[in-house]
């Protein structure tokens, strides 16, 4: 992060960003309804989108380099250590729908962020080894689709049928970006600790295991984050539906 080109891809970035904003709020039809970033469950839920991919991208690519680089599991192997992560999130996707019946679609939210945050909180400890590891992972899985599924629907409960498209493609657009911006974050903050680890005459296999560590606690606050906007979702959902 203290290359000259880094930072001035960013600062590039958020012009061009700047730009196409203004661009796009002054046209009547635009390609990005950003107006749309004003109905409060509609950025909440863009926001929480976002937060949702950094944790599942980032989760993926900080167990591969844990599986890999501590262990030093070949990538089928590792592959296969994934595997229950994403076995866990096919098996919830089955109940999120009576989950949302019972909680409400901010409530389901919620329960999801809590499970990353403990999946998370176990991996920034530390794991004890690779099937602590994959269970934890697993509680991470499970719940990925009821911070999804609720997200998608409370985003566009209130965007004009008209809209309904170029809303739900404006949702998917914060989600695929949380995912490229996860990686760059939490990739940074890795490699950031595994050289000072490595400087300081750490074993590979222990740095490693402290890299991970350090990128799965940035993603437990990205979960806490996703928490405090599920708690603002579930009140916005229940008053918009008349429960108290």
């Amino acid at each position: 992060m203290t290359s000259g080109t880094a930072w001035g891809g960013m600062a590039l970035s958020a012009v061009l960003l700047t730009v196409v904003a203004r661009m796009e709020l002054g046209k009547d039809d635009p390609l990005l309804p950003l107006h749309l970033l004003r109905i409060p469950t509609y950025w909440l839920s863009s926001l929480g989108l976002l937060l949702a991919a950094v944790v599942m991208m980032s989760s993926s690519y900080l167990a591969s380099n844990y599986f890999q680089g501590a262990h030093d599991l070949s990538a089928f192997a590792t592959g296969l250590a994934l595997l229950p992560m994403g076995l866990a999130s096919l098996v919830l996707a089955l109940v999120v729908p009576g989950l949302i019946g019972r909680v409400g679609p901010g409530g389901a939210y919620l329960v999801g962020a809590i499970a990353q945050i403990a999946g998370a909180a176990v991996l920034a400890t530390g794991p004890s080894g690779i099937g602590v590891a994959i269970i934890a992972l697993a509680v991470i899985g499970a719940g990925l689709p009821t911070v999804f599924v609720p997200l998608y629907g409370i985003g566009t409960s209130h965007v004009r049928p008209g809209e309904a498209g170029v809303g739900s493609g404006l949702l998917n657009t914060f989600n695929e970006s949380g995912a490229a911006l996860g990686i760059a974050v939490i990739g940074t903050i890795l490699a950031t600790s595994l050289h000072d680890e490595l400087g300081s005459g750490t074993p590979a296999p222990e740095a490693m295991t402290v890299g991970v560590g350090t990128g799965f606690l940035a993603l437990v606050i990205c979960a806490a984050l996703a928490a405090c906007i599920a708690l603002a979702l579930h009140r916005l959902t229940r008053a918009a539906d008349g429960r108290p």
